[in-house]
């Protein structure tokens, strides 16, 4: 389902600078019987739209009426903003059991992120690079596209942020270096003392990444995400990423209430 401008209509979008040039922003949701982080989505969504020049904001009300007017529960919300448009829409949780227990293979993209470019960092319409290089890697049969920056380093996936581990520390790019401040990177970064493990945010080599103990990636629809092997390369299974996958996974129970 769709709600267009605030109404149930799929004839309303208006021809704006979204349209023509891609100036616009979208955040994708976790609904269960709430919304999952949604301060933070509106927070990022609403920066994203003053560094495009956007004269506009949402606000959580907004959104609340449109899971409400969807039915929204148990599946994913998409928000995308423009000058003249706000469009709500849902769709089914596309993970399963059996992705989580097999985890993710990913692929390097030939493409470089760009560090210096401020749409590096904002979630705009101009995703389609992202979408391009994730279906050259699944073509390839990965499930994952991984980019590094024009200095080498590793960035972030095409839908997801990267970490690893080492020695019992866990290891994640530095947003300078090109990547999507994610909303679940920021909620792993934020709780990791608590879950008993120190993070270190910094500028790492495709080599450090592939010598690594353990790999996962983050979004806020998959949440917490193994991953099995890269290029290739067999990642062994983690008792560190199982701990953090258990701490988010208890934590958005409290939003089924």
């Amino acid at each position: 389902m769709i709600l267009i401008n605030g109404d149930l209509s799929e004839d309303k979008i208006f021809l704006d600078s979204g349209f023509f040039f891609g100036r616009g922003v979208f955040e994708t949701i976790l609904v269960k019987e709430k919304p999952i982080l949604l301060e933070a989505h509106i927070q990022r969504l609403n920066k994203g739209l003053n560094t495009l020049n956007v004269n506009k904001k949402i606000t959580e009300e907004e959104v609340y009426s449109g899971i409400q007017k969807l039915n929204c529960k148990n599946s994913v919300l998409k928000i995308m903003v423009s000058e003249k448009n706000t469009v709500i829409s849902t769709r089914e949780l596309p993970y399963k059991n059996s992705d989580y227990e097999r985890g993710f293979s990913i692929g390097l993209s030939d493409v470089r992120r760009n560090a210096h470019s401020n749409l590096t960092y904002v979630k705009s319409f101009n995703y389609v690079e992202n979408i391009l290089e994730r279906d050259k890697i699944i073509n390839k049969g990965y499930n994952e596209a991984l980019f590094l920056n024009t200095e080498g380093f590793i960035s972030e996936g095409a839908i997801s942020n990267i970490f690893f581990i080492q020695d019992g520390i866990i290891f994640t790019p530095k947003i300078k270096c090109g990547l999507l401040p994610g909303i679940i990177r920021e909620f792993v970064i934020q709780n990791s003392l608590s879950i008993g493990f120190k993070i270190q945010e910094g500028e790492f080599t495709l080599d450090r990444l592939m010598e690594a103990q353990g790999v996962f990636i983050t979004n806020s629809v998959m949440g917490i995400m193994k991953v099995s092997k890269i290029e290739g390369k067999v990642i062994n299974e983690s008792m560190v990423v199982s701990k953090i996958k258990r701490y988010y996974d208890r934590y958005i129970e409290k939003y089924k209430e």
